[in-house]
């Protein structure tokens, strides 16, 4: 997995907000994992494709409240 440095401080933010959701080490399998909320693309894939990758903070927020699964 290569991050543009111009999106190195967001990568670090959206690894920060995962990290509040879930446990720790199960970030890195979350974020490269398909996602049936996210039409089976990784987290990652939304990420780097995406200009703005807000589906993947709402899906955070509902998995924080225990409307989505991890």
């Amino acid at each position: 997995m290569t991050i543009p440095k111009n999106k190195l401080i967001e990568f670090t933010n959206l690894v920060n907000e995962c990290c509040v959701v879930m446990d720790h080490g199960y970030v890195a399998d979350w974020l490269n994992k398909p996602n049936p909320d996210l039409n089976m693309d990784s987290p990652m894939d939304v990420f780097n494709l995406e200009e703005n990758p807000d589906r993947i903070y709402r899906l955070l927020y509902f998995i924080d409240i225990g409307e989505a699964d991890l």
